[in-house]
């Protein structure tokens, strides 16, 4: 009679393991989406270059694309940080885009020329050095519906409607 209750234990015992391993699997599931879709839409905060006006010569070829998003980070950012591999997917993953990252404690004449004092935040500039869009950006869903409305102020810019 022993050996069924072994059985069962060992039996119970795996599925005690798995069951562990799949609740485990959902958490990191939850905090992606958690991560894809927190607020929605970046906010200004009364700073960066004027909406429209010429970006600030710092030595980038906004010519090479036809929109180039420039992100303003700091190595003291918790969010800069969980942001940083959703930028760089977004890098390889988008055609036509040139992404450029400017640490705060690298390049502060660079936030500076940008008038940029909170991070993370990003400014979208046009192949013809004009500012797009601009704003705080607290999620890679931000970043993304930045550059949606940049890619549709351009359409619009260059059709005339």
């Amino acid at each position: 009679m022993t050996t069924p209750w072994i059985v069962a234990f060992v039996v119970l015992s795996a599925l005690v393991v798995v069951l562990a391993v799949a609740v485990l699997g959902l958490m990191r599931q939850v905090g992606v989406l958690h991560a894809r879709i927190a607020p929605m839409g970046t906010h200004f905060a009364g700073e960066g270059p004027e909406v429209g006006s010429a970006a600030p010569d710092i030595g980038l070829n906004y010519a090479r694309s036809s929109v180039t998003l420039v992100v303003f980070t700091s190595s003291t950012c918790t969010i800069c940080a969980a942001l940083k591999p959703s930028i760089e997917a977004l890098r390889r993953q988008e055609v036509g885009l040139t992404v450029h990252t400017v640490g705060l404690e690298e390049q502060r004449s660079v936030f500076d020329a940008f008038n940029v004092r909170s991070t993370p935040y990003v400014v979208t500039v046009a192949a013809d050095s004009s500012v797009l869009g601009r704003g705080v950006a607290n999620s890679l869903e931000q970043i993304e519906e930045l550059l949606r409305e940049s890619r549709l102020d351009l359409q619009r810019a260059t059709t005339g409607a």
